[in-house]
């Protein structure tokens, strides 16, 4: 029997592997924190650990859940123990998201002959009140850091006061930005430069002008940044390259680190390290933006001073001006971190992560193992449950908080039956409705096309999947008993990124790269472990005999025809100009020309991905049910959840802020989707209306896959 005491120990444990972002793990009691204590590196010896704690800009890359937050926690914990160093940490994601425009600006620099459009003008705004709200919370965590009892013994001894050191530090910031209209002719000088249709033969030079006095009691000095460009093109289109100029153009960088630097090492800080978390969740214009405008130039100018630690999900990293060679990239999903020797050992060192993982919560939480609510061979549950979440901690807090209510809520112990089902209900509320919401999306037919073309291109591999299901005609399946394994797949490598989003969104995971039996390098995948049991489809390999070691690469899981035949049948590349269409085999010639069209010689070539099965669908939803990602989120959150919640459970659900949470729940209430009302300790609570129900969820077929 378990006791009560057990079950909210259990509850505990899995509620603590879900949290999101910047959730810190905090004693009830002495409300320390618990990131030390709890924290397991997904390598042995913390060598993730310690590579954050170099010296060096880091690039920590992996999807959603896989520990990237808790990482920067354990990093910045150690990191305020180290007198001679400093961090900050910005919610890059949230900071964009709040960023924002005085409604009046616009029309007043217009009055001035601004040669820029409004609507161009509001982006060089928002963008430049995005990087200042950015270098604001770095000033703010530089201020906490200075107060800290760290410094004491320096403060102390130098006979600085904290209250000048902090001040310095807010004024360099506010002496960085001039005033909103004293940028007014710098950004009209370049934009008249720099708004083009093409650029040729173009010259770049840049002055320098910096005449800067900082002290920890104030600050002083003046710079300026002229840009001079030549060109021979006519002025029409302004691209995210050209905002970060404007944007650039308009405060000191090189001042600012210039000064923070004699600032901080007048209290012996050498090294500032600040962490950027949800860098993959900008819109590419403004990640583009903020790595020009502030990531690549602090990186490369700030004399080894200061040093960025950047979460990104796969595919999804831009480097613009940092030379990638000098970078450290830590990759947390499965293949990067575990697969240098083979699918064996890659799969025990997973799964060895997965055990040390729930064991270190249920021995703080419950003073007990995991072991202990288990029928069958623990080993063989552990290796069940890294399938079911491919070693991601947040995906392995929701199974266990689903075997919590649904097996030792009941006294029941835990079995591979059991994980199943709990992986089962997982991708049934978490994961499938993605296809079926994104119809909703407030983007262009084009843009969601393209995530339906994806939905064609799953279907078309899990029906291949669940044909092999009685494949008994090869040497390696002909003796295995019941259905054969079909739950992994392979493609050449070389078309791996076709399957980014599908993996992203968690339908399907690289599991391992290989050669195939040709020699020929391939990318092995992984269907979802929930997805192949709702289909009844075997997931895994047999392990018996010697040639199973190679039994993902068997040909009949050889899938490259059936991505290759998606491409050619559902995109195309066409220009942005002239609209002229190019076959998918023209690609790799076009993309050594930069995607210049070869017709118009002027237009860029995109690659547009169709849907003709879904076209229907997605021409027939009514366009005032269209909705940005965020509010869409919330309306799945609470459909899903069937009960009242407040913002921050929906935020955890989301991976974003409460606060953005709180924004967007207001619209949807204004449009009738959501009711937003006060609970009785007066905290705002969202529920799902009637209307919003009926509108995007009810007889939603295209949740599901057709197969």
């Amino acid at each position: 029997m378990y006791s009560k005491k057990d079950l909210q120990g259990f509850a505990k444990a899995a509620h603590s592997l879900k949290l999101y972002r910047r959730a810190d793990l905090r004693d009830d009691v002495t409300d320390k924190s618990l990131i030390k204590k709890l924290y397991v590196d997904p390598l042995q010896n913390d060598a993730v650990l310690e590579t954050m704690l170099r010296d060096s800009t880091t690039f920590l890359i992996g999807r959603k859940g896989t520990g990237k937050s808790t990482v920067f926690l354990r990093a910045q914990h150690e990191l305020r123990a180290t007198p001679n160093s400093a961090s900050a940490y910005v919610d890059i994601k949230t900071v964009y998201e709040a960023a924002d425009v005085d409604p009046t600006i616009p029309s007043q620099i217009a009055e001035a002959g601004l040669a820029l459009s409004e609507n161009d003008l509001k982006r060089v705004l928002l963008y430049r009140g995005f990087i200042r709200a950015v270098l604001s919370d770095v000033t703010k965590e530089l201020q906490q850091a200075v107060n800290s009892s760290i410094f004491d013994k320096i403060i102390d001894r130098s006979g600085l006061k904290r209250s000048d050191i902090s001040g310095a530090i807010q004024e360099l910031l506010d002496g960085s930005f001039e005033s909103q209209f004293t940028d007014v002719t710098a950004i009209r000088t370049a934009a008249s430069k720099v708004d083009r249709e093409t650029v040729r033969d173009r010259k770049a030079t840049t002055e320098l002008g910096l005449e800067i006095e900082a002290s920890a009691t104030g600050i002083s000095g003046n710079g300026k940044v002229k840009h001079i460009k030549e060109n021979n093109s006519s002025i029409k289109n302004t691209s995210s390259e050209e905002y970060s100029d404007l944007v650039l153009s308009t405060f000191n960088i090189i001042g600012v680190i210039e000064g923070l630097q004699k600032i901080l090492l007048s209290i012996g800080v050498k090294r500032i390290f600040i962490f950027i978390d949800d860098f993959s969740e900008l819109p590419e214009e403004a990640m583009r933006v903020f790595v020009d405008t502030i990531l690549s130039p602090l990186n490369n100018w700030s004399n080894e001073f200061i040093k960025f630690k950047v979460a990104a999900y796969p595919g999804r990293v831009y480097f613009g001006k940092i030379d990638p060679t000098k970078v450290d990239e830590i990759y947390l999903d499965l293949y990067k971190l575990y697969g240098e020797k083979d699918v064996s050992t890659m799969e025990e060192k997973a799964t060895d992560f997965t055990r040390r993982l729930i064991e270190s919560r249920f021995q703080h939480f419950l003073s007990k193992s995991f072991e202990e609510f288990c029928d069958e061979d623990t080993n063989a549950i552990y290796r069940q449950l890294f399938y079911a979440s491919m070693a991601n901690p947040r995906i392995l807090g929701h199974l266990l908080a689903n075997l919590r209510d649904s097996v030792t809520a009941y006294q029941r112990p835990i079995g591979i039956r059991a994980v199943q089902d709990a992986v089962t209900k997982y991708y049934e509320e978490k994961i499938e409705p993605f296809f079926g919401i994104q119809k909703f999306s407030h983007e262009s037919f084009a843009e969601r096309a393209s995530v339906f073309s994806l939905k064609e291109l799953l279907e078309s591999i899990v029906s291949r999947a669940r044909d092999l299901r009685e494949y008994k005609d090869s040497r390696v399946t002909r003796d295995l008993k019941g259905r054969t394994p079909s739950s992994h797949f392979y493609i050449v490598s070389s078309l791996e990124s076709s399957l980014r989003t599908l993996e992203l969104n968690f339908f399907l995971t690289l599991y391992y790269q290989m050669r195939d039996r040709d020699g020929n390098k391939v990318s092995v995948f992984a269907l979802n472990y929930g997805l192949c049991h709702k289909y009844s489809i075997a997931f895994g390999r047999p392990s018996t005999q010697r040639e199973h070691r190679l039994y993902f690469v068997e040909r009949i899981f050889d899938d490259t025809s059936i991505v290759r035949k998606f491409l050619e049948r559902n995109q195309e590349i066409k220009c942005d100009k002239c609209s002229e269409t190019f076959g998918i085999d023209t690609l790799s010639s076009l993309a050594m020309y930069d995607m210049l069209c070869p017709k118009c010689k002027r237009g860029k070539c995109e690659v547009i991905n169709l849907s003709k099965k879904y076209e229907s669908v997605i021409r027939s939803v009514n366009p005032n049910l269209l909705l940005p990602a965020t509010e869409l989120g919330i309306l799945e959150t609470l459909y899903t959840e069937k009960r009242e919640m407040v913002a921050s459970e929906i935020a955890g659900e989301l991976d974003c802020s409460y606060q953005l949470i709180g924004k967007r729940g207001r619209n949807l209430a204004e449009k009738g989707l959501v009711r937003r009302e006060k609970n009785d300790v007066n905290r705002r609570i969202f529920s799902i209306t009637e209307d919003a129900q009926e509108e995007y969820f009810d007889g939603n077929e295209e949740r599901l896959l057709d197969v």
